[in-house]
């Protein structure tokens, strides 16, 4: 199954690099915008103090000198130490004092022309931003106080108390704390917005992990069809497909256990109730305990004592904890022997037995006791399933970088759709034949173990009604 182009790992890391530019640009923002509040609010105090303050200073110039003369002066001069604009009115509202800057106007022909002194400079501000000076209870006159910002002027309206010495400007103190206090907040904002990120970009792994987590549990609870649910394909989603494939396994290795147990039981079963039907007979007196007799109960005991061999044999190897006793052997020899230890048994069948072994195969390092088992078991097999007047033809070639060595019979065949089980335990084509024959059906799965245990590989070939060739490869080592 493809994998999205961008592992967990980097998708992780990309994750909570985004979690941390969002969080960033959050606490960003927000201190952004509480800085240019308290600014701001910081600005207004200020202009409210200084405004209250000149309006203080007017009103004292009026009672020091007793009316508004020479009043322009000193507005030209509070208003270039404070920057700001002034325009001040007498109690009958005429211009006393104005410091704003000379406004420039176009005549009728469109020619831009200089107010001069003796002209207002422009428009009076509108009356509701005159604040009135009063002298004792009698109102003097008023004042417009501006601040000349961007391009235009900002009114203020002055602060009453400005003139309360205790009441001074707001220290820039007091916007290091209102800020620090909007940081913190901001800090808080992004927190939760990271949290939030965390979990949402979480979500999905780690509802994938507690889908596995949940499955697992029902299978150590014994519910071995439990299967995880997975979605995507990342590294959990393969962590998913890996842990379901091993489900699956354990699943098929319980099914064949409880089918080997009954497997094992019915065939230690066939001996046994054969052993004991003799002996009850001969305990009754329906049989004699005389050389035939004994002799059938003799052999279902030696049948017995293989089939209980083989079964030890196939556990070690499965367990692997079967020794080899790995030494430099010729495979030539070896399939000499083998077939010569059997060419009595198929001649009394009837079955020609011959081999075609490469006289130059290199020495290989095998436990030679356990391939010739394993070659043993193929022979057996074959030279059983072969009719008489069959043949059996045991070679041994060089194969890639190994060595093959095959078992080809002129029997009935396999059946296609049963030649994939032929390896594995207690299987047979025919079950009633190879009772009838003294098959246990453990045979080719202990040659399976015992090559796979030297690294090699079986194999099996077959055309039903055309003979089968079963074989193995050895790999070739330095012997």
């Amino acid at each position: 199954m493809p994998r999205w182009p961008f592992g967990l790992q980097l998708r992780l890391i990309l994750g909570f690099a985004a979690v941390l530019a969002l969080s960033m640009a959050a606490a960003a923002v927000c201190t952004g915008f509480a800085a240019h509040r308290e600014v701001s609010h910081l600005q207004v105090e200020q202009d409210r103090v200084r405004a209250g303050r000149i309006h203080a200073a007017l009103a004292d110039y009026y009672e020091t000198n007793g009316g508004w003369g020479g009043a322009q002066p000193f507005v030209n001069r509070i208003g270039f130490q404070s920057e700001r604009e002034i325009v001040l009115l007498d109690a009958d509202g005429n211009v006393v004092a104005d410091n704003r800057p000379l406004r420039r106007r176009h005549d009728d022909r469109g020619h831009r022309v200089l107010f001069n002194a003796a002209i207002p400079r422009g428009p009076l501000p509108p009356p509701e931003y005159f604040v009135p000076i009063e002298s004792g209870d009698q109102e003097v006159g008023s004042v417009a106080i501006a601040a000349g910002r961007r391009g235009h002027p900002e009114f203020i309206f002055p602060d009453d108390h400005a003139d309360d010495p205790v009441h001074v400007e707001p220290p820039l103190s007091q916007f290091t704390e209102r800020v620090n206090r909007s940081l913190i907040v901001a800090g808080i904002i992004a927190g939760v917005v990271g949290i939030i990120l965390v979990l949402l970009l979480s979500r999905r792994m780690l509802g994938s992990i507690g889908n596995l987590t949940s499955t697992a549990r029902s299978l150590g609870a014994g519910d071995l069809s439990s299967r995880a649910t997975v979605r995507g394909n990342d590294e959990v989603a393969e962590l998913g497909h890996a842990f379901n494939n091993m489900a699956d396994a354990l699943q098929n290795s319980e099914r064949q256990r409880r089918s080997m147990v009954a497997d094992v039981a019915h065939e230690l079963r066939t001996p046994l109730t054969n052993i004991q039907g003799h002996i009850e007979a001969m305990q009754d007196g329906l049989m004699q305990p005389d050389a035939e007799n004994l002799g059938a109960v003799h052999q279902q005991t030696v049948h017995l004592n293989h089939l209980v061999s083989d079964l030890r044999l196939l556990a070690e190897t499965e367990a692997s904890e079967l020794s080899l006793d790995m030494e430099p052997t010729s495979i030539a020899e070896l399939v000499a022997e083998t077939t010569a230890s059997f060419r009595p048994g198929a001649e009394a069948a009837s079955v020609q037995l011959t081999t075609d072994v490469d006289d130059a195969l290199p020495m290989v390092r095998v436990d030679r006791i356990r391939i010739r088992q394993a070659l043993g078991n193929l022979l057996d097999n074959a030279v059983r399933h072969t009719p008489a007047g069959g043949a059996v033809t045991v070679s041994a070639q060089r194969h890639e970088a190994g060595i093959r060595v095959a078992v080809a019979d002129t029997g009935p065949g396999v059946p296609a759709e049963a030649l994939p089980h032929v390896f594995d335990r207690l299987y047979r084509v025919d079950p009633s034949r190879d009772r009838a024959t003294g098959g246990s059906g453990l045979g080719l799965t202990i040659t399976r173990q015992l090559v796979e245990a030297h690294g090699g590989a079986v194999w099996a070939e077959s055309q039903e009604g055309a003979g089968s060739r079963f074989g193995f490869d050895l790999p070739i080592n330095n012997a």
